[in-house]
C-alpha cells in the first residue's frame, strides 16, 4: 500500500494497490475536510451522520480498514460529546429515561417471533439479507440489551460491542425470502447508537 498526504500536509489513508478494492479518495477527502471544519467551530457534524456515512468504492482507493477505523474512532468521540452536552443541559435523569427509551424500542422489534422480525422486500427480484443470520445477530444485541447500562462486554456470553453490530454482514436472499435491508440497516444504526450511548 501507498502513503497520502492531503494538500496540508495532514497525514490521511493508505491507498490499497490496484488490483484491490477501496474507497473513492475524493469521497473520504471531503467528508474528513468537513469533519475538521466541525472540530475548528464550523458546521456541527453530529454521531449520527459519521454512523451513516458512505462512500464508492473503486480500484486502488483507500484502505477501508484504515477509513472504517478512523470513522469510528470519531463516531464515540461524537457520541460522548453529544451525550456531556445533553447532561450538562437536561441532567443524568433525562438522558437515563431517553437511553431507556431507545432500549425499549430496540427490544420491542427483538422480542418479536424469529423470521418476523423486519419485513420482506415487495420485489421478487429485490436483494435482502438472510433471515436467520439477522434473528441470530438480534437475539445477541437482545442479551446485551437486557443486561442493563454498561452491558457491553463483549467476552460476556452473547454480549456485543458497538463495533460487532457496525461490522455484522448478513448472507443475501432474493425477495421475500429475506428481510428487507433498509429496514434491518436502520435497526441496526438505533442499536450502534445505544450502545455508544450506554459505553
Amino acid at each position: 500500500m501507498t502513503p497520502r498526504t492531503t494538500p496540508d500536509a495532514e497525514p490521511v489513508f493508505q491507498l490499497v494497490e490496484q488490483d484491490e478494492i477501496g474507497y473513492e479518495t475524493t469521497h473520504v477527502d471531503a467528508f474528513m475536510a468537513r469533519a475538521r471544519e466541525a472540530r475548528d467551530g464550523g458546521a456541527p457534524l453530529t454521531a449520527e451522520e459519521v454512523r451513516q456515512a458512505r462512500f464508492a468504492t473503486v480500484n486502488g482507493g483507500y484502505a477501508t480498514d484504515e477509513v472504517d477505523d478512523e470513522l469510528d474512532r470519531l463516531e464515540e468521540e461524537l457520541a460522548a460529546a453529544e451525550r456531556q452536552a445533553f447532561v450538562t443541559e437536561r441532567g443524568d435523569e433525562d438522558w437515563a429515561a431517553d437511553l431507556e427509551e431507545r432500549v425499549a424500542e430496540l427490544v420491542a422489534r427483538a422480542d418479536r417471533a424469529p423470521a418476523e422480525r423486519f419485513r420482506r422486500p415487495s420485489r421478487a427480484d429485490a436483494v435482502s439479507y438472510d433471515v436467520d443470520q439477522v434473528d441470530a445477530l438480534v437475539d445477541r444485541l437482545r442479551v446485551t440489551l437486557a443486561g442493563g447500562e454498561g452491558s457491553t462486554d463483549p467476552d460476556a456470553e452473547g454480549g456485543l460491542t458497538a463495533d460487532d453490530v457496525r461490522r455484522a454482514s448478513f448472507g443475501e436472499a432474493e425477495g421475500a425470502a429475506g428481510y428487507e435491508e433498509g429496514q434491518v440497516d436502520a435497526y441496526l444504526d438505533a442499536a450502534v447508537d445505544v450502545l455508544l450511548r450506554r459505553a
